[in-house]
């Protein structure tokens, strides 16, 4: 399990050390696909940071945080957690296409949201329990399923993201995390209190947390806990 307030930080960290040491990014590996993109009308209100190493180009967007940032997730207890029953911050980003990402589950219904690491050997093992629930119509039409490419490491396994999600064949909307590189953060995933990977978190039709918990779970809790969120048949 990996915490993002005292890994994801230093995985920006570690990344930006591993660019300087390398000399660069590499061009055959990096995604051009968010670096000429012209943000839609609807798109955020925001930029991608200037001082951007070379090798995040083109996969981090960026990303407009509108709302309270969660406190971090430091219990799998969902009664304890504080963040439990509060507004969730809509956020808005692109997706590896240029299209439009919005997390607002008050505007567009009940929303899972699930925070995703290339790199993460846990987030490799629940992306194939996700779409086996997709395939077998376990998770509700009702619900929005979101991905949140996060924590981006171009020295760890299965970078680019873009192409690992393809490769691992997530069909639902995924956005790409911004950076900070003043506060050396991913702004999504700090905004949602991130603690470990992957992340999920589960926000009613009011827009309100549900549920939030970090690392896998088995498919029939999964489904439970989607199913149990109100406006959900």
């Amino acid at each position: 399990m990996n915490t993002i307030r005292r890994s994801a930080a230093l995985a920006l960290v570690g990344a930006l050390a591993l660019v300087s040491a390398c000399g660069g990014g590499d061009d055959d590996t990096a995604s051009a696909s968010l670096d000429s993109v012209v943000v839609p009308e609807d798109g955020p209100d925001a930029t991608i940071a200037p001082d951007l190493p070379e090798a995040f180009e083109g996969l981090v967007g960026p990303v407009e945080v509108i709302g309270d940032t969660l406190p971090v997730l430091v219990s799998q207890d969902f009664t304890a957690d504080p963040a439990r029953g509060t507004a969730a911050p809509v956020v808005v980003g692109l997706g590896y296409d240029g299209e439009t990402v919005r997390i607002d589950a008050a505007e567009d219904g009940p929303t899972m949201v699930v925070f995703l690491a290339h790199w993460c050997s846990h987030c490799n093992a629940e992306i194939p329990v996700l779409n086996q629930l997709r395939d077998d119509d376990r998770i509700p039409d009702e619900v929005n399923v979101i991905g949140v490419s996060t924590a981006l490491n171009p020295g760890q396994p299965n970078f680019p993201p873009d192409e690992w999600l393809d490769d691992k064949d997530w069909t639902w909307p995924a956005m790409a995390d911004g950076v900070d590189m003043v506060e050396e953060k991913f702004i999504a995933a700090d905004a949602f209190g991130v603690s470990g990977f992957p992340f999920v978190a589960l926000i009613d039709a009011d827009g309100n947390i549900a549920a939030r918990w970090s690392g896998g779970r088995q498919p029939s809790e999964i489904a439970s806990l989607v199913g149990a969120l109100p406006d959900v048949a």
